[in-house]
């Protein structure tokens, strides 16, 4: 990662000493403003650097840094084709989108800002153009900053372009001109157009690379007839039905707490069956698996902490109706009484799931009533 980072820092401040030798500036303010540009792209590489630490990239970037540092390399030399464009046809709102969803969205705003400055530098620019573009571009980041499974990019995608446009009315066609004509939209109009296309094709692209990249392999393992789930049911049908009941309850929970569903739902199905079975399912399963074996008294992930509230719900209910008292059992007695205990023991101290989204498993539990009679 280290040579990426030099490489940035190196091109970045020199490339604008050069390009801006060549627009005429100023000596002594594109020496100030270059000295500015480095120290910006330091920041951002410790930062980046810090959030690798730490855990809190997005998606599965801290396991492809150089990705980030690949599309840093693309942005810069945008940046640097920006200073050459007349100031209302930068497709800046790409670059605040995608720097952000290759690292996070802090660091991402961070970086695009700082390659901004470089194009407003450039092209002698005033505070109103970087302010219309940050602007713009953090809306953009904001609502693109999770792009789940039934993520719809719509609504997201036409709130981004109709800040850009207002913005850049407000911020250039408003501010320089009194009387603004037809005329003076057709650039803005086309960089909304363009803008449009690429964040299409980019967030398409980085969806199939990201988001979805493990889509078949849970389409797999997660269907009720895949090997080791038909080898379960022949050897052992109470625990393969068991597995089913949980990975139901799992799908349901994680999709109202905003977790990954096929995860969650993955790890339910096979959280009973021989580990060499799961050495080769996605990262995020394997991680639920791997912490709900190790310790599931105490477990640290949200998901996790869903598996073992599950489990133990379908196992309590399911003993008190094989024992004949089902009839006359009040499920959500018992479903707060294993809530109860969980808090009492001290279970979910080290979760980070919340109080809230616990009392929003507990009523998913109770509004399944009609459910436990298939666990009979």
């Amino acid at each position: 990662m280290l040579p990426a980072e030099i490489a940035i820092f190196i091109l970045g401040a020199g490339g604008l000493m050069f390009l801006g030798r060549t627009r005429e500036i100023p000596q002594d303010r594109l020496l100030g403003m270059s000295v500015m540009t480095l120290l910006g792209l330091i920041v951002t590489g410790f930062r980046f650097r810090m959030e690798y630490i730490r855990g809190e990239l997005d998606y599965n970037n801290e396991y492809h840094v150089y990705r980030f540092w690949l599309c840093m390399g693309i942005s810069l030399a945008v940046s640097f084709a920006c200073g050459y464009l007349p100031v209302t046809g930068w497709p800046f709102l790409l670059v605040y989108v995608m720097l952000s969803l290759f690292s996070n969205m802090s660091t991402g705003i961070l970086a695009s800002s700082v390659l901004l400055l470089i194009s407003v530098t450039l092209c002698g620019a005033g505070e109103n153009v970087f302010a219309l573009y940050f602007i713009s571009g953090v809306v953009a980041a904001t609502v693109f900053q999770r792009l789940e499974s039934d993520f719809r990019l719509g609504i997201p995608l036409s709130v981004a372009i109709l800040t850009l446009l207002v913005c850049e009315t407000a911020g250039v066609i408003l501010t320089e001109n009194a009387r603004p004509s037809p005329e003076m939209f057709v650039i803005p109009v086309a960089n909304m157009i363009v803008s449009s296309l690429l964040l299409l094709g980019c967030l398409r692209l980085f969806s199939s690379m990201v988001v979805y990249r493990h889509r078949s392999t849970y389409l797999d393992i997660n269907d009720t007839e895949s090997p080791a789930l038909v080898r379960l049911r022949d050897e052992d049908k109470q625990e393969y039905m068991m597995a089913v009941h949980i990975a139901y309850f799992c799908e349901r929970i994680a999709r109202a707490l905003d977790l990954d569903a096929d995860a969650l739902k993955c790890a339910a199905y096979y959280h009973s069956i021989d580990e060499t079975e799961s050495s080769s399912f996605p990262p995020d399963a394997r991680k639920i698996l791997n912490e709900y074996r190790n310790d599931r008294n105490h477990p640290v992930s949200k998901e996790t902490a869903v598996l073992v509230c599950a489990e133990a719900v379908v196992t309590d209910i399911s003993r008190i109706i094989k024992d004949g008292s089902g009839a006359d059992a009040d499920y959500e007695r018992v479903i707060d009484g294993i809530f109860d205990n969980f808090l009492s023991e001290g279970s979910f101290d080290n979760c980070d799931i919340t109080m809230a989204q616990m009392c929003t498993m507990k009523k998913i539990f109770k509004r399944e009533k009609l459910y436990y009679d298939f666990l009979r």
